[in-house]
């Protein structure tokens, strides 16, 4: 299997495994990434859009949808005020913990389904995988 092959399969397993194992009520899988990846000092809604890969108006509906469940609040950025900052509400914190709780036990199943001696390679191998596209993203 070529890896782009490889790539295209890793994505649609994990998609359909984080909508089989995650339990976080009818959540959207864009929901569940962008709850995954906002930290606790907030994110600017540019950088939520281009870690998603997503264009800015689709991050910005993406948002007003988790704003009015209650996960976010957005707010204009102190330093320039056409930022917009996307925060954690209390709600978005503890759905955040929930999710992270959910993703370990999701990584411990996968692990230990895994050969012990495969473990250590095949993780460097993911750690070098990411890296790799983080790197390709930051040059985009």
């Amino acid at each position: 299997m070529q890896l782009g092959e490889l790539l295209s399969s890793i994505l649609v397993n994990l998609q359909a495994l984080i909508k089989r194992e995650v339990n976080l009520g009818r959540v959207s899988l864009p929901r569940v990434i962008a709850l995954s990846i906002i930290p606790p000092d907030g994110l600017e809604m540019s950088a939520l859009a281009k870690r998603m890969g997503i264009d800015n108006s689709t991050a910005t509906r993406l948002v007003i949808g988790m704003e009015v469940a209650g996960w976010v609040n957005r707010q204009s950025h102190s330093d320039d005020k056409r930022v917009t900052q996307v925060l954690l509400t209390k709600k978005g914190y503890s759905l955040q913990s929930d999710l992270e709780e959910q993703f370990a036990l999701i990584g411990k199943v996968v692990e230990e389904s895994l050969n012990p001696s495969d473990k250590v390679n095949i993780s460097d191998s993911l750690s070098s995988l990411n890296w790799a596209l983080l790197k390709l993203i930051a040059n985009k």
